[in-house]
């Protein structure tokens, strides 16, 4: 395994990563730290009864909230801002991940804090309008939105709606597209052609993408992957992401996900309208009431993505096999991650700990072994 990356260029990656999850863990410790601080000091219920005497006005519930969160928020943001610095900043450009100067680092976390303040007071405003519209099934609704912003558009988006904005371009390969269709038959889908992105600013993009809805599909690579990979290392990549569409696996997913979500909205109501009513509030939906909502959604959130990114792994370690059986074996998967690791360099294992608490993806050690495990059942 060692034979095919740099072990100083992976020891930095692996430094990296592991103060960026602690700093996280810290960011995240202390959410939970500052909202205890910001209910014990009768901060909370006073910039409540400040607000609403000076928005007294019918409806002026709708700002009152919008105003609490944001002033919250930016609160929260600008004590951890030392954090956001040494994460976002210093760190970056320690590892050689980041070029730009201090100034134009701050305008662009400047820039990321309103649209976070405006996307996190939007989100709870409507929580707390459907809390009150909706008190008994709120939580049916929140879970609905959450299911059509987050799992319908990140499976659709992609897969449907880019390919009307941004048409890939098609590829005349015939030979690539009949051993697309045999694999794609193993995962019973029917693949119609081959294409890839042609635009810039492609960062965010996988490395291929399953375009259309159904069994009919057809396979789109990203510019990187088509120009710089291997026709074994595209059949593998295009492989593993049939295995997500055999027996509905991507749709069981994004169920799971939408299912913890509506547990986590369910059981963070509950426990905070007890908490806020044993706290002399009117419940859950005051807004007062806010440090015992974020406590509860944030971590019973936390315990969800715990589950979930479980379940994702062992699903793309299956993908793995899948594409092992049928696109190339362990040499395709091993070139993958090298070809990867020269893009941009990763940690090849991590502490047991960093995975379970962070990772949704199994480590390259990890894939790597079951790679070897799964060709020697074969062999």
């Amino acid at each position: 395994m060692g034979s095919w990356y740099d072990e100083r260029r992976e020891a930095q990656a692996r430094a990296y990563d592991r103060a960026q999850a602690v700093l996280f863990l810290v960011r995240f410790a202390l959410l939970f730290a500052l909202a205890a601080v910001f209910w014990l000091s009768g901060w909370s219920r006073a910039l409540a009864a400040g607000l609403r005497a000076g928005l007294s006005f019918p409806f002026g519930w709708a700002l009152v909230h919008a105003a609490f969160v944001a002033l919250a928020v930016f609160g929260y943001e600008a004590v951890l801002f030392p954090l956001s610095v040494l994460a976002g900043y210093s760190l970056e450009r320690v590892h050689g991940r980041l070029e730009t100067e201090f100034g134009a680092w701050l305008r662009g976390y400047l820039g990321t804090l309103m649209l976070e303040m405006g996307l996190a007071t939007a989100g709870f405003t409507g929580l707390y309008a459907l809390m009150r519209l909706f008190p008994s099934v709120w939580w049916v609704w929140a879970t609905g939105a959450y299911a059509v912003l987050v799992a319908g558009l990140g499976e659709c988006g992609p897969s449907q709606l880019l390919p009307r904005v941004r048409p890939p371009v098609p590829v005349r390969d015939e030979s690539l597209e009949a051993e697309l269709r045999r694999i794609g038959e193993a995962a019973g889908l029917e693949i119609t052609g081959v294409a890839w992105w042609d635009f810039e600013h492609q960062e965010d993009l996988e490395d291929v993408r399953l375009t259309g809805a159904g069994r009919r599909r057809r396979v789109v690579y990203s510019e990187w992957a088509w120009r710089r990979l291997g026709r074994r290392e595209q059949v593998f990549l295009a492989a593993r992401h049939m295995a997500w569409h055999r027996h509905g696996a991507a749709w069981a997913a994004q169920a799971m996900h939408i299912a913890l979500a509506a547990a986590v909205f369910l059981g963070a109501a509950a426990a905070a309208d007890r908490a806020a009513r044993a706290a002399g509030l009117s419940g859950a939906a005051a807004p007062a009431a806010f440090p015992f909502l974020v406590t509860a959604l944030f971590g019973l959130a936390a315990l969800a993505g715990l589950a979930a990114h479980a379940v994702v792994r062992r699903l793309e370690l299956r993908a793995d096999r899948f594409a092992i059986e049928h696109a190339g074996g362990p040499d395709a998967l091993r070139t993958c991650l090298e070809q990867q690791f020269r893009r941009a360099p990763f940690a090849l294992d991590a502490p047991l700990w960093q995975v379970l608490l962070l990772h949704r993806m199994p480590t390259p050690a990890c894939r790597l072994a079951r790679a070897e495990s799964c060709a020697g059942k074969t062999a």
